[in-house]
């Protein structure tokens, strides 16, 4: 439609964040969108007072067809008669399609795309500590469900609310015009609604929030089952999902029997109260017409009207119903949308210049909640281009240190600087462009290759792609590769997960992507777990040329892996207890040395590194 302007759906979202209180929350996502909403506010508008002249219409055709001089009735009430004809049959058509028009076109389409890409830029930009509280399916089900809930309590607040309203009034007022005695059951009607809603209405929420929280649950067990399919299939079905999904859907069926339940009495009490409007119409309308008040005109007009109310009643009361069960979806999505990020990246945050590469721990201090602090007071400086390796057992702080360098959280005290600069004080989003990482746990998207590797650079070449497998050894497996839709190569889905490739082909492909990124800083943590000896050599090898200049922080249970570092760090406690090239901490005879022996022991034994008396 020329005159409406179609949403760009997918622009930045406005830059405020969504308001915590529902109406704030309602109008936060609906206001950008009140062009639509006023077209279809006038649509009802007209629609409700094209369907009362319906009655108006039946009425006075009564009345003509009662006269007995038809031709004398014909040539006095023609242009009126025109005049409904061409409201009811023209007017009335065309208002309907343009109100279809811009639900079906607009609406429904555009407008709820625009908000499901508004909660989605919302979440994603979350802190990593938000994600870690719950769970992506239940994440995923609110960023798509709570735009829909939201779009039909509007849609529905203007087909159904907004149109009784209207064809109320109307009534009303053709009703007193014939004789003010008829309006007396249309009134006591709407007192009787008013008070079912106010007796219905606050159980409808409850059961419908009930409901939609229920509902949520049940999702995320069956996401969580789905998504963890393989250790479904190596533990047995009954054993780890049929348990919490039943529990959940029983759960479900129960909120939705109790808010079902609620719904059946409502709608008995409102049938109640319709039979009585129709029925007090009529019997007033009769006495006024057998005592020659009102003309058999007014009382044909009077019963199409209530009946239409109390055919509109039943619907608006189901609609209304809806609108309870979808505000209770909206309040739970809130939850999620509207959160507080506790830790939102300043737009106007200059970008972080990493030339160098330098990294330096400024007394640093950190803990999870209320524990005990991980590091205290924590210092540690790392010069541009130099390779440290960490070492440590399992909570001594390495993926902690890892986190907070990558502001996947924030230190309590201290600060951590690159160049010179506090990583506060930059934007995220240029911080961890500077930084490549892989990962012991492989992220790979459902995605091609292709779409995999240009996570770490958008504009990079299928030339530069190659050249990038080549050097992670890739490039020989990536070639052979095909997916079930005939995609080979850099073009094959690699599935969930990448599912479709082997541990070490995924982890292969995660140091392809960090190798394309050309980042002057690089977090490698248990990168080549996934790897044989022989591969890890391979890619060592490589990697020892490629990473020059770079400035390196590898973790690694593996030692092998972190011989060639510049400097290795041996953690205990958020402290560091050893540091010193490879050959310094052999020589030393600590811990790592220790370590080593036990772990090379252990290869020449042809078995796996027994670390159990000292557990890293």
């Amino acid at each position: 439609m020329f005159w409406l302007r179609r949403p760009a759906i997918t622009a930045p979202p406005p830059p405020s964040v969504p308001p915590a209180s529902l109406f704030g929350f309602c109008r936060y996502f609906l206001a950008e969108h009140r062009t639509i909403f006023l077209w279809l506010f006038l649509c009802g508008l007209g629609v409700a007072g094209a369907d009362a002249l319906v009655a108006v219409f039946i009425g006075k055709m009564v009345g003509f067809v009662g006269q007995a001089d038809r031709w004398a009735a014909w040539h006095q009430r023609w242009p009126a008669l025109l005049a409904l004809l061409v409201v009811i049959g023209l007017v009335r058509p065309f208002l309907i399609w343009l109100d279809l028009r811009l639900r079906n076109a607009f609406l429904i389409p555009d407008v709820t795309s625009r908000m499901r890409w508004i909660s989605y830029w919302r979440v994603t930009r979350q802190s990593w500590r938000f994600f870690q509280g719950d769970s992506p399916g239940r994440l995923a089900h609110w960023v798509m469900q709570t735009p829909g809930a939201l779009r039909e309590v509007a849609e529905a607040s203007i087909r159904a609310v907004w149109y009784l309203s209207m064809y109320g009034l109307t009534s009303v007022a053709l009703l007193a015009n014939a004789d003010v005695r008829l309006t007396a059951p249309i009134l006591a009607w709407f007192a009787g609604f008013a008070l079912l809603m106010r007796a219905f209405v606050p159980r409808l929420r409850r059961r419908a929030d009930d409901n939609a929280d229920r509902y949520s649950r049940l999702m995320a067990e069956l996401v969580d089952a789905y998504g963890n399919i393989l250790t479904v299939k190596l533990f047995g079905v009954a054993a780890t999902t049929d348990g919490p999904v039943r529990k959940a859907l029983l759960a479900h069926n129960d909120a939705q029997a109790r808010h079902m339940d609620s719904v059946t009495g409502f709608m008995t009490w409102l049938t109640l109260l319709n039979t009585m409007l129709l029925l007090g119409t009529a019997a007033i309308g009769g006495y006024l017409w057998l005592h020659e008040a009102i003309s058999a005109e007014a009382a044909a007009m009077a019963l199409p009207l209530v009946w239409q109310v109390a055919n509109t009643g039943g619907w608006v009361a189901w609609e209304v119903s809806g609108i309870y069960q979808n505000l209770g979806e909206v309040r739970q999505g809130m939850g999620v949308i509207a959160a507080p990020n506790a830790m939102p990246d300043d737009d106007a945050a200059p970008a972080l210049d990493a030339a160098r590469g330098g990294i330096a721990f400024d007394r640093v201090t950190f803990g999870y909640g209320d524990r005990p602090p991980v590091f205290e007071n924590f210092s540690l400086d790392i010069a541009p281009g130099e390779k440290v390796g960490i070492v440590g057992r399992s909570g001594a702080g390495k993926s902690t240190l890892v986190a907070l360098l990558l502001r996947l959280a924030d230190v309590r005290r201290g600060a951590i600087r690159i160049d010179g600069q506090d990583i506060r004080n930059v934007s995220i989003e240029s911080l961890r462009a500077q930084i490549g990482i892989v990962t012991q746990d492989v992220s790979l998207f459902h995605r091609s290759i292709r779409d995999n590797l240009l996570c770490g650079r958008p504009d990079a070449s299928d030339a530069e792609l190659q050249d990038a497998l080549r050097h992670a050894q890739a490039a020989g497996f990536v070639a052979g590769i095909t997916d079930e839709d005939g995609h080979g190569g850099l073009d094959a889905v690699v599935g969930e997960r990448g599912g479709k490739l082997s541990g070490g082909q995924r982890q292969r492909l995660m140091l392809a992507r960090a190798l394309l990124k050309d980042a002057p800083i690089v977090i490698l943590d248990e990168a080549t777990s996934a790897l044989d000896s022989e591969a890890e050599q391979a890619i060592g090898t490589e990697l020892e040329t490629l990473l020059a200049g770079k400035t390196v922080v590898s973790i690694a249970h593996r030692l092998s892996a972190l011989a060639r570092m510049d400097r290795i760090l041996v953690i205990e406690e958020g402290r560091v207890i050893e540091q010193g090239s490879h050959d310094e901490l052999l020589a030393r005879n600590g811990l790592y040395a220790w370590l080593w022996r036990q772990q090379t022991a252990s290869s020449n034994d042809g078995l796996a590194p027994s670390l159990i008396s000292q557990p890293l």
